[in-house]
């Protein structure tokens, strides 16, 4: 499952669930850079993309696509889209691809204002004191009476991609001979379960009394977690997002997912079996400022030993999340 967490690294810090890239198809050991002008900026989902036109010394003139992660993070980290404009002469590094030709992950980028944009969190100013971007904004808040109940986001760019490259998905032979050697999935088309949960973008927990729903900015997902099973868990149609229950076992909301007819368990193609099991913890830590959650994915057939994986989430006072499509 590395991309399931590993979008933001294996696509070069690419946004999961709304883009991905191979590890293999960048050089993530050298940063190239380029100047030129910007002739298009494209400022939106599933990732922003820019084009530079690059003039070389014989006269000759070359495009480039330069690609970055999903808006949300990039306007978290304090960058926005008026910052950059068809016309503006840029300076640019980035992380060349080894596949196509011209084709780059931006990592710097200095417009003419003399602000240096840096699109990642392991991005460092190169040729400016006025840099903008790179870590993720948003002060922590203590308000332990809200609980559970509240909207939670990825509390650190870092660790997030920390999780993504020291995850280890063990395939059992029989997963391996089916899984297909390049991904499946269309990045503007929401996952199902466990995949749709791995995410930076924001999620929401509201208590509808006889229910907790659970609201992912990622396409505006929306999941039930019922209190109690059903009396018959086999008659319940399978579905991609599965059949959730939810108890809490002291601060702790353990949910446990099955019946998910979603065949990947991440989104690099690998495959799992209607008989997944999904375990997901969501314990309040650190005065009730952050979300701990763990998630357990069972899977014995395509499985050697259970996929462990996990997120530390932060309440930074937003009010309120939008679905995050593409476009």
């Amino acid at each position: 499952m590395k991309a399931f967490l590993s979008t933001l690294l294996t696509l070069l810090l690419i946004t999961p669930t709304l883009a991905h890239h191979s590890v293999a198809a960048y050089d993530r050991t050298t940063l190239h850079e380029i100047e030129g002008t910007l002739v298009d900026v494209r400022w939106r989902n599933p990732h922003v993309t820019f084009i530079v036109r690059v003039s070389n010394a014989s006269g000759s003139v070359q495009d480039w696509e330069l690609q970055a992660g999903a808006v949300y993070p990039h306007q978290r980290a304090g960058l926005s889209g008026d910052m950059f404009s068809a016309g503006d002469n840029v300076r640019v590094a980035g992380w060349r691809s080894t596949q196509q030709p011209r084709l780059m992950i931006v990592s710097n980028m200095l417009v003419p204002s003399g602000q240096e944009a840096l699109f990642y969190d392991v991005s460092r100013p190169r040729w400016s004191n006025n840099a903008v971007g790179g870590s993720w904004k948003g002060e922590l808040v203590e308000n332990s009476s809200q609980g559970l109940f509240r909207i939670w986001s990825v509390a650190d760019f870092g660790a997030y991609q920390d999780v993504a490259r020291n995850l280890v998905i063990r395939q059992t032979a029989a997963a391996q001979a089916i899984t297909p050697d390049t991904s499946p999935l269309d990045p503007c088309i929401a996952q199902g379960m466990p995949g749709t949960m791995m995410t930076p973008l924001p999620i929401e927990f509201i208590d509808r009394g006889d229910h907790i729903e659970l609201q992912l900015a990622t396409f505006g997902v929306r999941r039930t977690i019922h209190p109690t099973p059903p009396e018959n868990l086999a008659e319940i149609p399978l579905s991609d997002l599965g059949y959730s229950v939810g108890r809490w076992v002291g601060d702790t909301l353990e949910v446990r997912t099955t019946r998910v007819s979603w065949p990947y368990i991440d989104d690099e193609g690998k495959p799992q079996t209607e008989n997944v099991e999904i375990l997901e913890q969501f314990t309040l830590i650190d005065n009730g400022s952050r979300l701990d959650y763990r998630q357990t994915v069972n899977d014995p057939e395509y499985l050697t030993e259970p996929m462990v994986t996990g997120l530390i989430y932060a309440d930074i006072g937003e009010t309120a999340i939008e679905p995050v499509n593409c476009g």
